[in-house]
């Protein structure tokens, strides 16, 4: 695979993680997201809409096409995957495994890919929560940040948004914020704008900008 190849793919996947978070997206997004110099991401931007990879609305939004999705969702599916092996069976840490995806996901033949699959048991989300593409989160799932205090929620998933800082993503291994375990919201406070949680593992608190890409499911009250 050519080096133009892998940035096409991020490229598509970060258009894909886009679209399922319901952001729009711009070349700016791009730039931003992908740390990339604005020349050069239109650049990219004329060469996928040649290739009939993506459009691009009177908005300046850029949409996938068909065969831009169904690439972009194969790259997710890679990346996913990829992220659950790492973490699951060669045991690297759960805050590390989205880097080391990434370098992985462009390299994965599509035998290697099911086979992979097939030995990892077909899993539905990777370790941060992330749904597999065609698999979705619980209907009843929401941001943390408009859970209520005083609720016991279950962190559903992390957003994909907050994977590319490991230092962040530690923290919130350290306090075990991760798919599965429950928290109780204790306040949110305006004038810090933050939130504080409290769990078996001890109290913790984090920014409204980090709560917002994190979701969750409360918990029903017996």
């Amino acid at each position: 695979m050519t080096e133009h190849s892998k940035v096409i793919e991020e490229y598509l996947l970060t258009l894909y993680k886009l679209s399922r978070s319901e952001e729009q997206a711009k070349a700016v997004t791009l730039a931003n997201r992908l740390d990339t110099s604005p020349p050069t991401v239109h650049a990219t931007i004329s060469r996928m809409q040649r290739d009939g990879l993506i459009e691009v609305k009177k908005s300046k939004e850029l949409v996938l096409t068909k065969e831009g999705q169904k690439i972009a969702e194969d790259i997710a599916y890679r990346h996913n995957l990829s992220e659950y092996f790492l973490c699951n069976t060669l045991g690297i840490p759960w805050y590390e495994v989205h880097q080391h995806a990434h370098r992985l996901e462009h390299a994965m033949s599509p035998i290697v890919v099911q086979k992979l699959a097939e030995f990892l048991g077909k899993p539905k989300f990777c370790p941060h929560g992330t749904p597999m593409p065609g698999t979705s989160l619980p209907e009843n799932t929401i941001p943390l940040m408009d859970a209520n205090p005083g609720a016991t929620v279950e962190i559903a998933m992390i957003g994909e948004a907050l994977e590319d800082s490991v230092d962040l993503m530690k923290i919130l291994h350290e306090h075990k914020v991760m798919p599965g375990k429950q928290h109780k919201v204790i306040e949110k406070t305006e004038v810090m704008r933050s939130i504080s949680l409290e769990s078996e593992e001890g109290p913790s608190s984090m920014p409204f900008h980090v709560a917002e890409k994190i979701f969750v499911v409360e918990i029903p009250k017996d």
